[in-house]
């Protein structure tokens, strides 16, 4: 048909020969089975195209989201399911910018994961928006230098595509097994965020604001996407780049003398100077440091420069707006608190029970670290059974929300075979909850 030979003719449209094979193999193959099934009678019929919509893989959402908010280099050590955002963005790397302004992503392969962390936070030192993406094993190579980043008030992002662990686990399946590994990622203490983004369209936009957060805050930020969301191809809404808005914080173009890197402010974020400004110099170790960078063991001034940095966690919850937090999808007696692509599944279900009668309501967190948890312990007031859904085993989420809201959880639906979940087996499992037939612990099993 016309319309499979168009198809074909503009996915390879870069490759005339290989466009040329693939027509002649859908030819042969159409025409074999009209001769040879003339009475089969199914076929498929064209669908409205809605104005507005992208058919899109999931990870091109945070590829899209990177160039638009203006990242531009980009060191990676290839892992599944992580790889794919570096190879598009390398793939499109000279961009098309308002006011035929050219722009290009520096787009490079290490030799490992640690390479890849110090030449992102070594980028970010030059002032340019500096990111790196991996999956949990490369992410374990990266935690030295994540605390370096956090010590030296570097902003990078760090995309997390999680898989299924420990070790190397399931390299090519689903899970959620990250969260509390990204939370204490690092040995010291030192102020970081972690965020999860609930699906593509999501993705795209949240990429934009991890950015922010980053340059804002002078904290690296773990950005923490799935293999479930990064393979899955979905149409959504065209992303729309004039919504992103990029706040490069206190990064300065211009230095005075007397110049502080570290200097103690009213808010605890230093004005920071980038390399080869004049008169912008500082000193960056792995040590603790005074104003200007140069290494101390003064104990007074440690105090005082830990109480600089952690302070950063009580200023990301005040200044990130409450609905980058945490979305409510509705309240009700049950009610559903979930992270990352659980999200669909869980909401689907939910227009399922609804049919039936039967109202569950949810809320997803998207700030996981520093939790908000006053933000959301007053969304869940009024709910009487608490009930965390995530594709891991020990209900990570739970955890921090129990430690961070000072409540129980009800009941936990919890699925780590490898397997995306299912709409059909969480509402199979929230209706055992409301029957009062479930256990504390679901365990989810569909497609073993």
């Amino acid at each position: 048909p016309d319309s499979l030979q168009k198809t074909i003719g503009t996915i390879f449209s870069k490759k005339q020969e290989i466009a040329k094979i693939n027509q002649q193999t859908a030819n042969y193959s159409y025409n074999y089975a009209t001769a040879k099934f003339d009475e089969f009678n199914y076929s498929l019929t064209g669908i409205q195209k809605e104005p507005g919509t992208l058919l899109v893989q999931g990870f091109q959402g945070t590829a899209l989201g990177k160039m638009a908010c203006g990242c531009r280099v980009q060191p990676y050590y290839p892992i599944t399911p992580a790889s794919d955002e570096s190879v598009f963005l390398e793939s499109n790397e000279i961009l098309e910018i308002i006011d035929d302004r050219p722009g290009s992503t520096a787009v490079i392969q290490t030799e490992d994961e640690i390479c890849a962390m110090g030449m992102t936070i070594g980028s970010a030192l030059t002032g340019t928006r500096s990111a790196t993406c991996t999956s949990g094993p490369g992410f374990a190579l990266m935690t030295e230098m994540l605390g370096w980043a956090g010590i030296n008030e570097v902003p990078v992002v760090i995309t997390n595509y999680q898989r299924s662990g420990p070790s190397t686990g399931l390299p090519t399946r689903h899970g959620q097994d990250d969260l509390l590994f990204s939370v204490f990622a690092g040995h010291g203490d030192f102020p970081k965020i972690v965020y999860a983004s609930g699906d593509v369209e999501e993705s795209f936009y949240d990429t934009g604001n991890v950015f922010n957060y980053a340059d804002v805050f002078q904290v690296p930020v773990i950005h923490l996407m799935d293999k479930f969301i990064a393979s899955s191809v979905v149409t959504c809404k065209r992303f729309d780049p004039s919504k992103i808005t990029i706040n490069r914080g206190k990064l300065l173009d211009k230095v005075e003398d007397g110049y502080e890197r570290f200097a103690f402010t009213e808010d605890g974020v230093s004005p920071r100077s980038r390399l080869g400004i004049d008169n912008g110099i500082f000193w960056d170790t792995g040590d603790e440091s005074d104003e200007k960078g140069h290494i101390t063991e003064d104990p007074i001034l440690r105090v005082k420069m830990m109480d600089k940095r952690m302070s950063r966690l009580d200023l990301i919850l005040k200044e990130i707006p409450d609905v980058e937090k945490a979305v409510s999808f509705g309240i009700e007696d049950y009610t559903v608190i979930t992270w990352g692509s659980s999200k669909g599944p869980i909401i689907d279900a939910i227009e399922m029970l609804k049919k039936e009668g039967i109202s569950i309501g949810l809320v997803q967190i998207k700030l996981l670290h520093p939790f908000p948890g006053e933000y959301v312990a007053s969304l869940l007031k009024d709910a009487k059974t608490i009930i965390d859904v995530e594709a891991n085993h020990s209900a990570q989420l739970g955890k921090l929300f129990k430690q961070n809201v000072q409540r129980d959880i009800d009941y936990s639906i919890l699925k780590y075979t490898g397997r995306a979940m299912t709409s059909t087996e969480v509402y199979d499992s929230l209706k055992k909850i409301v029957e009062n037939k479930a256990n504390k612990r679901e365990v989810l099993m569909h497609g073993a």
